[in-house]
């Protein structure tokens, strides 16, 4: 530990330079990051999931997991930000698309917008959509952007699937139909071959044709109001407009906020960097051999043992100099004074 001590005490003026210099970047790149950060939030209130957000188990397909309407309202914005399309899409309807025509590397740039959204919830019903920039009149841009094309993929998404289900339900619905004209023929060809009064055995079998032709018609019935239910259910949801409701509109802010956590994070990172430069300034001063240029840079070496025999170099006159490291090395080694000389060991 103490040659660790020795080598910080011997560089202290350059490690307390080094250090004051990454420290005071450190924390000026996060009060800069800090008071140029503007973030814009738009408050939305979910009565009730999409069917098309419901999650399955992948161990059991057909055991739902249950989510809150917050949350897979969450999961779908969030799922929607990771593909370039959506966030294309969100892009063109703001004032950055002339940047994104003019970026060299649009994937990297749609990621960087990608990753200025963030999306919490708040309880079962509550989430916020918020989007962090520099600019304060474009975090309102993209928020309402972003809701805007969500809202487009929504009701795309819905057309389709009832598109999907109509055509589902037309299929069952003609074999449906079938079933029950295929009845009917059944029971009037029984009843125009048997004339009554029928026996045990007729009844019996003109009983079981009705039976098959009333399943019929309730099978028929229940098609046709899943039908009107796939059709109309879309449409109540649009013009209710409960399902994703926005309470509070987003609005450009008028002082830096939501720049706290990168910040703090750049801070963090100044100071890290500027104790790991110290620590490695200490241990490469530690280890690494030092260079001697005279008597006392040689006196330093005198703690330690004895790994070779050096030859006894007299003293000469006019030889004393701080340069002459031989002689400074010789007279340390042997403990010989200037006034001493003899053959070499």
């Amino acid at each position: 530990m103490q040659p660790y001590l020795a080598t910080f005490r011997r560089y202290g003026w350059l490690i307390a330079a080094i250090v004051v210099i990454v420290w005071g970047a450190g924390l000026l790149s996060a009060y800069v990051e800090y008071s140029t950060t503007f973030e814009s939030d738009a408050t939305i209130w979910v009565l009730r999931a999409s069917p098309e957000l419901l999650v399955t188990s992948p161990n059991d397909p057909s055991a739902p997991i249950l989510q809150t309407a917050a949350s897979q309202q969450a999961d779908l914005l969030e799922q929607l930000l990771l593909t370039q399309s959506f966030v294309r899409d969100v892009v063109q309807k703001t004032s950055l698309s002339a940047a994104l025509d003019a970026a060299p590397d649009q994937r990297r740039f749609l990621a960087a917008v990608a990753k200025s959204f963030q999306i919490d919830t708040h309880g079962t019903n509550l989430l916020t959509v918020a989007y962090l920039s520099h600019d304060p009149q474009l975090g309102p841009e993209m928020v309402n952007a972003a809701l805007a094309v969500r809202a487009d993929r929504v009701a795309q998404a819905s057309v389709t699937f009832s598109a999907a289900a109509n055509t589902l339900y037309q299929q069952q619905l003609q074999l449906a139909e079938t079933q029950a004209l295929d009845a009917q023929r059944k029971l009037d060809a029984f009843d125009a071959e048997n004339a009554v009064p029928l026996s045990d055995l007729q009844q019996h079998q003109r009983d079981q044709l009705r039976l098959g032709l009333d399943y019929a018609q309730v099978r028929l019935g229940d098609i046709r109001g899943r039908i009107d239910q796939a059709t109309l259910a879309p449409a109540v949801l649009a013009v209710s407009g409960m399902e994703f409701q926005v309470v509070d509109q987003p609005r450009a802010e008028g002082s830096p906020r939501g720049g706290t956590k990168p910040a703090a994070m750049t801070a963090m990172i100044g100071f890290v960097a500027g104790a790991a430069l110290a620590a490695l300034l200490v241990l490469l001063g530690t280890i690494l051999p030092a260079h001697a240029t005279g008597s006392a840079d040689v006196a330093r070496l005198v703690p330690m043992k004895l790994i070779a025999s050096v030859p006894r170099v007299p003293r000469l006159q006019g030889s004393a100099s701080s340069a002459d490291v031989r002689s400074s090395l010789a007279a340390i080694a042997f403990g010989d004074g200037p006034e001493k000389a003899g053959p070499s060991r």
